[in-house]
């Protein structure tokens, strides 16, 4: 069943990112972060989320373009894994229940610089 409540930037949701194409990042209760604005979430049907996926059992570290969050971010007991090169907006349908927010400045920041990279924006210095 959907979550109904209202929905901020930061928070963590299990979604429903089921049917899937691909290499999209899949599965009937996956843990997303929400990026979009907050005007955004309040106004549209739709919100912008990227996946997010475990570190154990991968039999690697973590890639240059995933952010390693902080432990207990998501209440699996793994470490977890954001993944900006799968940004997506979905259907707030899709969003299950709220799990957590991601309060740690430096994670939100790694998070941001990797969609930045991701998408190849870049911002002049200015002197």
């Amino acid at each position: 069943m959907a979550y109904r409540g209202k929905v901020f930037r930061w928070e963590l949701y299990w979604a429903d990112l089921e049917p899937h194409v691909g290499t999209e990042q899949a599965g009937e209760r996956r843990p997303v972060l929400v990026l979009s604005n907050d005007d955004a979430n309040a106004n549209f049907g739709t919100v912008t989320v990227i996946p997010l996926t475990k570190l154990e059992g991968k039999g690697r570290s973590a890639r240059f373009y995933e952010v390693e969050l902080p432990a207990g971010t998501i209440p699996n007991g793994f470490t977890s894994l954001a993944l900006p090169h799968q940004i997506r907006s979905v259907s707030k349908n899709r969003l299950l229940e709220r799990i957590g927010r991601l309060d740690v400045d430096d994670a939100r920041h790694e998070v941001e610089c990797g969609i930045l990279d991701h998408l190849g924006i870049e911002f002049d210095q200015i002197d």
